[in-house]
């Protein structure tokens, strides 16, 4: 037995036994039920007759007497009722026992990490679909499965992340052209994976800039939320790349992002045979703007953003900020990931 305090064990108990309606069936050595108790009654078994066999009262449990002899578990097994159960067969000398114990809260964790996983990969394929078919090509011959924009355009509310990759430009002025794809093709690839994962879109790649959205495609998490997480995870990720390869990069590879939330004008440019989506209006700009104005590992968010975010605001420090292009200073949130 373990040498445990009392409320420790009386804690585990709860968690692990008393929450789960508990029930046990004994079992004699030729299957017969001999005795019973707990809950039974929340697995849909009732009326039980002492001396018949367990398989033929309990449907869930046919064909697994006489045990051979080691304990067995079957997780999350289905009962009468359409409740899930663990459900335990553990050998005795004598007799067999058989624990029931409820499994609904696990399955339905199971259930929903399923989901998301599932939607994350239509998120993957639908986002890859996009940047490999609406980048130059027409938006006529795509599968009506793809997200499609109305060449008239039209408006959605959107959250707007603008990337920066700081110190890149005069990088690239002091460094061989092979040298500085090296550094990109080191870190877009990554940025690139943290924004699907997160159910953002890419919309460009400007040298040392991304743009990416959020709301586009739809996901059941916040827009704005996911495009906060990603922004600190780029970040952080890039921190730990640039450290690992400071030496040899002669770099101190650090990112500042700006985010804006709001609506946009979406459409289609260029002609047959060159044609992409693009978006217009103040929120892609005031995106910008952040940007630019953000510190390294700085994220810069705008007021729309800050009010829809959950326990992410605690991180987050108000200023005012006067901009180019914005005649009044407007009001902004920063966090500085470290």
């Amino acid at each position: 037995m373990l040498d445990l305090p009392s409320p420790i064990l009386n804690y585990i108990h709860t968690l692990a036994v008393e929450n789960r309606s508990p029930a046990y069936l004994l079992v004699e050595k030729d299957g017969r039920l001999s005795d019973w108790g707990g809950k039974l009654e929340a697995y849909g078994v009732n009326d039980l007759q002492k001396g018949e066999y367990i398989g033929k009262q309990v449907f869930f449990l046919e064909g697994l007497f006489p045990l051979n002899g080691s304990p067995i578990c079957i997780p999350c097994m289905k009962t009468e009722y359409g409740l899930s159960a663990d459900v335990h067969l553990v050998p005795g000398e004598e007799r067999d026992w058989v624990l029931l114990l409820d499994a609904t809260l696990e399955e339905s964790q199971h259930r929903l990490m399923q989901q998301q996983g599932n939607e994350l990969n239509l998120l993957r394929e639908e986002h890859w679909k996009i940047l490999n078919q609406y980048f130059g090509k027409d938006i006529t011959q795509l599968p009506q499965a793809v997200l499609t924009f109305q060449d008239r355009g039209e408006r959605r509310d959107v959250t707007i992340l603008s990337i920066h990759i700081c110190g890149l430009t005069s990088y690239s002025e002091n460094n061989p052209p092979e040298v500085v794809f090296k550094t990109l093709n080191l870190c877009i690839p990554i940025m690139m994976q943290i924004l699907i994962d997160e159910a953002g879109i890419v919309n460009k790649i400007t040298g040392d800039v991304i743009t990416a959205f959020f709301g586009v495609i739809a996901s059941t998490g916040c827009p704005k939320n996911q495009a906060i997480k990603a922004a600190r995870d780029i970040i952080e990720a890039i921190a730990e790349i640039g450290e690992a390869r400071k030496g040899e990069l002669g770099l101190t590879l650090e990112i500042a992002i700006g985010i804006a939330s709001g609506p946009v004008t979406f459409g289609i440019l260029g002609s047959k045979g060159s044609r992409m989506f693009t978006a217009i209006g103040y929120y892609v700009n005031l995106a910008a703007c952040l940007e630019s104005q953000a510190r390294p590992s700085e994220i810069l968010i705008d007021e729309n953003t800050f009010q829809e975010l959950d326990e992410m605001k605690k991180y987050f420090l108000e200023s005012f900020l006067l901009l180019k292009g914005i005649v009044e200073p407007i009001r902004t949130y920063s966090c500085l990931v470290k």
